[in-house]
């Protein structure tokens, strides 16, 4: 018989026998999980983001009132309506909109419960102009929206909306209506900027938008330098309107980070839409696996459940399974690129055993790559199983968490399913670890 190895020493969770998705639905949480996980790309909003400290007050207000949206992705919409302005008002012929979400006066009366010219705390100023009002109204109505679409697709999952991300629905439902999700793709133009912006914002300023985007190391001769701008990019910076103009530049980011502890200023983490997302679970290893490989597995589930420490070290957390301080590249793609170089690179190919290592190119610069902890002969990517940093911290809450996920997952979560490389051999070329470490160990070490 093969070997069972579970998740024990992060956590100290109890021993579960099935993939991540089979044991989320014989839990009964099958429902709320995946609603959990579609809505958590992107991880907390980043500290560089060009979000006014006022402005990260009010996402994080619209994140209270609805915990299932990522914060990055309510900054982006934000930006995008209002350019965090709460007394953004655009006239249009269903009589103007008005606030952070640019809300009409019958859907702000449904959420808020007063009209507009509403003033509750009688300080002289409407409401929906208010901030922190706006931000938890909006919060509120967003999440009313979101439930009504994810109703729609399982409705009418044969319409070509519900094959799409439920937040690029939720915004067509937000931004053009309901009834724009049964023609998709035949929607509004301005609709169809609004999600590539979104989208591309949400990339720029999510936190652990790429869980392997810290250099490794600092004698790269080109960090610091600035990549060429992508087409997107391009796109991005020469066609940013929204529906009303503002003078002056976008804002500028605030020094402080947004996620910490009102009382202490310390790090919160564990407040997500599901806490434990991701840090669960068994894997089992076959007989006649190598015995460098099989510790590497247990090494690697060792970290399965740590909920900070491994923001953007997605090449060190892979090699320090094999009982490396750091992977010895400056990024995951540079480790890529060093594989394809020598040959010990498998690309494209999605059946990857057991140990080894597996990339994705993120859209971004410096790409991810996660270990394999559970092969499958026959390829199943649902019941191939990786760790990888930072992949459900916006649904966990966490910064720098290290999760159990599937193959299946992880490819979907990049490039809409395009992005993966390939496999390659453990090959790192870092410091080796003290003999006698004790895992997990933290990973500045």
């Amino acid at each position: 018989m093969g070997k069972l190895i579970a998740i024990l020493g992060a956590l100290g969770m109890g021993v579960l026998a099935f993939p991540l998705i089979a044991l989320l639905a014989a839990a009964g949480t099958m429902g709320s999980a995946l609603a959990c996980i579609e809505t958590s790309a992107g991880g907390p909003l980043s500290a560089s983001a060009p979000v006014p400290v006022q402005a990260r007050g009010w996402v994080a207000a619209a994140k209270t009132a609805c915990p299932d949206l990522p914060e990055a992705w309510i900054a982006a919409v934000m930006m995008q309506e209002s350019a965090f302005n709460p007394e953004a008002y655009a006239d249009d012929s269903n009589g103007g909109t008005w606030g952070l979400f640019q809300m009409n006066n019958s859907i702000w009366t449904n959420a808020y419960g007063h009209p507009w010219s509403a003033d509750l705390n009688d300080n002289g100023t409407w409401d929906v102009k208010e901030g922190d009002i706006a931000a938890a109204t909006g919060g509120k109505y967003l999440c009313s929206r979101l439930e009504g679409v994810r109703k729609i697709r399982v409705a009418h999952p044969d319409w070509a909306s519900s094959a799409i991300p439920v937040l690029d629905a939720l915004i067509i439902a937000h931004n053009a209506g309901e009834s724009r999700l049964e023609t998709y793709p035949a929607i509004p133009d301005v609709t169809k900027k609004f999600i590539t912006t979104v989208n591309f914002r949400v990339t720029q300023w999510s936190d652990d938008a790429e869980p392997g985007a810290q250099p490794e190391v600092t004698t790269d001769p080109d960090q610091g330098s600035t990549p060429s701008p992508t087409a997107t990019q391009e796109a991005y910076s020469l066609a940013d309107d929204v529906g009303w103009t503002t003078p002056g530049t976008e804002p500028t980011a605030p020094t402080d980070p947004a996620s910490s502890s009102p009382a202490t200023g310390a790090p919160v983490y564990g407040l997500g839409c599901m806490p434990t997302l991701g840090t669960t679970g068994q894997v089992a290893v076959p007989p006649g696996t190598p015995n460098d490989v099989e510790q590497a597995v247990r090494t690697a589930m060792s970290y399965v459940g740590v909920t900070s420490g491994w923001h953007q070290l997605c090449a060190r957390l892979a090699c320090r399974a094999y009982g490396y301080e750091s992977a010895g590249y400056v990024s995951a793609k540079a480790e890529w690129d060093a594989m394809v170089a020598v040959g010990n690179a498998r690309q494209g190919d999605v059946c990857p055993p057991l140990g080894s290592f597996v990339y994705w190119n993120t859209g971004r610069p410096y790409g991810h790559v996660s270990m394999v902890v559970q092969a499958d002969p026959g390829c199943d990517p649902a019941k191939i199983m990786v760790t990888a940093n930072g992949i459900f911290d916006s649904a966990t809450g966490n910064h720098g968490g290290v999760y159990l996920v599937s193959f299946a997952q992880i490819n979907a979560g990049y490039l809409h399913g395009a992005g993966y490389l390939g496999w390659s051999d453990p090959l790192c070329k870092g410091a080796v670890l003290a003999a006698g470490t004790v895992h997990p160990a933290p990973s500045g070490m």
